[in-house]
């Protein structure tokens, strides 16, 4: 081991993290999953990697879900209650250097890592081949809405972190079940946003609207759905929409994919994207739903020449698990 390179990288959420220990090949060693919310701070976290492995790391770099201070040295995170200070863990674990990335700065630094032609890394959802040459534009679902928008820059595509999630509620005005689910939400106490709708959390809000419609439904899911997690909630209500096995459940994901379709259609207009990639954890396991119903609600435009501009754009979803950890590996070496 001696004269050997060690380093950490992390895909820091608020429901689950994952680090990943790599050498200088950045072959991996070591791959650790937790659930965010045993852990009262981040710091708790690294110490049962890092206390528990002989390994001298030299170099580390976290994505983290969350805005980046002026500095990159902090992040307090959006759905946990964890502050990450950079300068702090240097400090404590002797790091040479450490790299703090939003995580979908992390995801954005992956896509020159990932093979466009291989589904277990990107799938296109359009046949319109990934355009190398343009602007690219990055959404994903999860615990939270995360978006980035990545420049070329000679061979490179470098990401520019965004905050998507507190972007404006993306409701129809003519569409009656819409403002009734604004009115809902006001009712409710819910946030006017993006992330209130396109969101682990958001399609619970979903369902528990339509839910308030008495729309017909299977009892016995919906008191499993009731009775279930926060994180479990979608994960159930995904499931019985895919295999037809609740109407209100198919209801709650069609709702949501419009409403994911609209934020995205909104990002690549402003972008002027050439191609957009969808990520987070929800869109790998409804892909063939998304194929379907994402691509009509995302061309959707009064303007024709909008229209025509949504209907040209590339559509990928990433389905490779180990993005994040090649962005921050890309991180490092560019850094």
């Amino acid at each position: 081991m001696f004269g050997k390179k060690y380093f950490i990288i992390g895909d820091i959420g608020g429901t689950n993290t994952r680090l990943a220990i790599i050498d200088s090949n950045n072959t991996f060693l070591l791959k650790k999953y937790y659930k965010s919310k045993d852990f009262g701070t981040f710091s708790d976290l690294l110490d049962d990697v890092l206390k528990s492995n002989s390994l001298r790391i030299s170099k580390a770099c976290f994505a983290v879900a969350g805005p980046l201070n002026a500095d990159r040295n902090q992040c307090h995170m959006t759905n946990i209650d964890w502050n990450i200070n950079s300068d702090e863990l240097k400090a404590k674990y002797r790091f040479e250097k450490i790299i703090l990335l939003n995580d979908f700065e992390a995801l954005g630094l992956s896509i020159d890592k990932l093979n466009k032609s291989d589904k277990s890394e990107l799938e296109e959802l359009t046949s319109k081949g990934f355009d190398t040459k343009g602007v690219i534009a990055l959404i994903g679902a999860g615990t939270g809405l995360g978006a980035s928008i990545l420049y070329r820059l000679k061979d490179k595509h470098l990401p520019l972190s965004s905050e998507l999630s507190h972007h404006s509620l993306p409701i129809d005005a003519s569409n009656k079940l819409e403002q009734e689910l604004v009115k809902y939400f006001n009712k409710k106490k819910i946030v006017l946003e993006a992330e209130s709708v396109v969101s682990g959390k958001g399609m619970t809000n979903i369902y528990e609207f339509l839910l308030s419609k008495k729309i017909k439904h299977n009892k016995k899911v919906m008191n499993e759905i009731k009775k279930a997690s926060i994180e479990e909630k979608p994960v159930l209500i995904t499931k019985y929409a895919c295999n037809d096995k609740d109407l209100l459940c198919i209801k709650t994901l069609n709702l949501f994919i419009v409403f994911y379709a609209r934020i995205a259609r909104d990002l690549a207009m402003t972008s002027l994207c050439s191609t957009l990639i969808i990520a987070g954890g929800i869109a790998p396991n409804i892909i063939q739903v998304f194929r379907e119903s994402f691509i009509e609600a995302f061309a959707q435009h009064e303007h024709i020449e909008a229209r025509k501009l949504l209907e040209n754009t590339s559509i990928y979803v990433i389905t490779d698990q180990d993005a994040t950890f090649k962005g921050c590996i890309n991180a490092m070496s560019l850094l």
